[in-house]
């Protein structure tokens, strides 16, 4: 690997030397120099040319563009607008002596894919030798790496990865927890992916190896919203895992912070990133961000989908115990969920409510099927005990339905999350666990039966839905969200709608939490005592069904055996000239879709040593087996120490030092040649 000169950009001072030099003109083709001439390498920085006068010439900028075009790598990578403004603002920020970029990126906008593309061109140009990549979630450091780059069973490799020219990209992004080195020596151009919590728990290893690599690697907070949230231990580390996050970005030698909302979790401001203050609302204060990409550049730009949104009414019942005001000393106050959220919780606890909601997934995803099998739902629940009563629902009601559980307190919760990805499944019930970047766009119905309100929490959740999936023509693609009728969803609904209504233009802000106001003090006892879930409304991007409209709708949709969603299916009813009254035609019979393969989950290079490591441990024990000694016999342990000593001495290192595929994989040919 060439020496590096530690100064990457020419300054001021040499621009203006290597201006004079050339008297202004071009030193390829000498036309007169404009505005925005290049000082350039003549042996490129990469290849380990110095930024020195002697070693700068002036270009003009087709001069310039036509010299790098002579290095250009065949990627097969075509990215999106938001991918190609992150890469091109970090290195104008890094040309600039910029230390940091913050991007705020709405669900399913491939902010993944973009820092991966990012680093590759910041290798290619010498810029960093590694990547280092912080995320909330253990599920999302195993899909970092599996997604970017795994080796399959056949020994192939497979990911992303190969979108771009293997001469010369990033290459794997580990997961890393606690486990030396997080970076192979032998391996530049490599990263690695931990979690917060990790770097709380294993601090003093990757501050080192952040001092170690001063100045040469690219850091990426990603979902920076966990980041620093005080009392959220449990999606990032607290606020010891923002300070530490600072820590380590004073040695790298730029961070990319990626939001996808403008505060953290407890709704303070972000770490690294500046404020200013809402030119329309000076008590408000607004993100700096430098790149962004909204549910309005997904619509526009065709890989986030339309939404049908399916609100449910609920009549409440509420008891206030010792009213003076009543006679019997109880008072009783009924309202409509719609009118009055305050009481979501208690609420959306009452099985008489949640039932209906849960029911309504059912039926969406049953109907999305009859397009593609694929597809599937998540309900998202307020906690876990909730989760497990909606599981418990689905199995008694829907015995055929293939269920999956995600609650943090489940230590295979990542293993169930990467199941429901890759195998064949129905509903996914969680509680705070596939809202974070999860990447499954199999799933187009959305159930919300949780309390948060925030615009930024419940754009991440039903983003979950939004993403234009592969493998089905895009504008036949729409994601169906079930959720309570409640003020503040109404009030997520018109969000929706307005960013869907600016198209290809950019939100300049975005105001997604209603101001509320603490609830009175009060003198007596009040609980909610019941609440029935009603009728239900339907509202889409631009359209409406009111109760009545929706339960005609569907009645037909049943009679034909339809699988549209409603607002569509009143669409092309009406498109046909047909009122919505008078009975439709029966559509042809569809065809029944083609059962969806069976995939097996990619695994990370952590899973797959694990695997070879147990694949010893049980050979080791087989030739034991057939020798007669089994765990009961008198001398096991010794018998299993003598044994595992000689595959080591074979080897050439133990169990613990085998932390490569390379090493497991020899510890594992080592038992056939040491135990014969």
């Amino acid at each position: 690997m060439p020496a590096f000169d530690t100064q990457r950009f020419f300054s001021a001072r040499q621009r203006q030397l290597i201006y004079e030099q050339a008297e202004g003109l071009c030193q390829r083709c000498d036309i007169p120099l404009g505005t925005g001439w290049h000082a350039d390498h003549r042996i490129p920085w990469a290849d380990g040319g110095p930024t020195t006068i002697e070693n700068g010439q002036a270009l003009c900028e087709g001069c310039n563009l036509r010299k790098g075009q002579q290095m250009q790598y065949s990627d097969n990578f075509v990215p999106r607008p938001f991918q190609r403004e992150v890469s091109t603002v970090v290195l104008e920020r890094i040309r600039a002596s910029k230390d940091r970029t913050i991007v705020l990126a709405s669900p399913g906008s491939g902010k993944t894919l973009a820092y991966q593309s990012l680093a590759t061109r910041l290798i290619r140009e010498g810029l960093i030798d590694f990547v280092a990549v912080f995320v909330p979630r253990v599920a999302l450091a195993q899909q970092c790496e599996t997604s970017w780059m795994h080796k399959r069973t056949d020994g192939a490799i497979g990911g992303l990865c190969l979108l771009f020219d293997s001469s010369k990209r990033l290459g794997m992004i580990r997961h890393k927890i606690s486990d030396p080195p997080l970076t192979h020596p032998n391996e530049p151009g490599s990263g690695f992916v931990a979690t917060y919590s990790a770097l709380v728990s294993s601090e003093r290893l990757f501050i080192e190896w952040a001092r170690k690599h001063e100045g040469r690697f690219l850091l990426i907070a990603d979902e920076a919203q966990f980041c620093g949230a005080a009392g959220d231990k449990e999606d990032g580390g607290g606020t010891k895992a923002g300070g530490l996050v600072e820590r380590v970005h004073a040695f790298a030698r730029h961070t990319l912070l990626l939001t996808g909302t403008p505060y953290r979790a407890d709704n303070q401001q972000l770490i690294l990133a500046d404020y200013e203050s809402d030119p329309t609302d000076p008590r408000r204060m607004t993100l700096v961000r430098d790149a962004e990409a909204t549910y309005a550049d997904g619509i526009a730009e065709g890989y986030l989908r339309r939404f049908e949104m399916h609100l449910t009414e609920a009549r409440v019942t509420r008891r206030t115990v010792g009213a003076v005001d009543a006679p019997t000393g109880d008072g009783v106050l009924e309202y409509n969920l719609s009118d009055d959220g305050s009481e979501l919780v208690p609420v959306l606890r009452d099985e008489k409510t949640w039932q209906p909601l849960v029911d309504r997934v059912v039926g969406a995803v049953k109907d999305k099927q009859k397009f593609n099998q694929a597809y599937r739902g998540l309900i998202s629940c307020m906690g876990q005990s909730e989760a497990k009563k909606v599981q418990r629902y689905l199995h008694d009601r829907y015995p055929n339905l293939r269920v999956g559980l995600a609650i943090s307190s489940d230590a295979g919760a990542p293993q169930e999350l990467k199941n429901f990805r890759h195998r064949p499944m129905d509903i996914l019930v969680t509680v705070r666990m596939a809202f974070i970047g999860y990447d499954c766009p199999e799933i187009t119905v959305v159930g919300v039966l949780t309390h948060y309100r925030d615009g930024g929490h419940l754009m991440q959740l039903v983003g979950r839905g939004l993403r234009v999936w592969d493998k089905m023509p895009p504008r036949e693609q729409s994601c169906v969200i079930v959720a309570p009728d409640d003020p503040k969803m109404q009030g997520f609904l018109s969000l929706l709608r307005d960013e869907n209504e600016q198209g290809l233009k950019l939100l300049e802000e975005r105001d997604d939490r209603e101001p509320g106001s603490e609830p009175p003090v009060q003198e007596s006892l009040s609980y909610v005592e019941a609440a029935v879930a009603t009728t239900t409304r339907a509202a889409g991007n631009e359209s409406d069904m009111d109760a009545d409209e929706l339960q005609l709708v569907e009645y037909i949709k049943a009679a034909v055996d339809s699988a549209e969603t409603p607002l569509k299916l009143k669409d092309v009813v009406e498109l046909a000239g047909i009122m919505l009254k008078a009975a439709p035609s029966v559509p042809e019979q569809r065809s029944e879709p083609d059962a969806p393969p069976v995939y097996e989950p990619p695994k990370t290079e952590r899973e797959q040593i694990a695997e070879i490591k147990a694949q010893t441990a049980e050979a080791i024990k087989q030739y034991l087996y057939q020798r007669g000694i089994s765990p009961e016999s008198p001398g096991y342990q010794e018998a299993m120490m003598q044994a595992t000593k000689r595959v080591n001495d074979a080897a050439g290192f133990n169990a613990q030092q085998a932390n490569t595929l390379e090493k497991a994989n020899k510890r594992l040919r080592a038992v056939l040649s040491a135990l014969k």
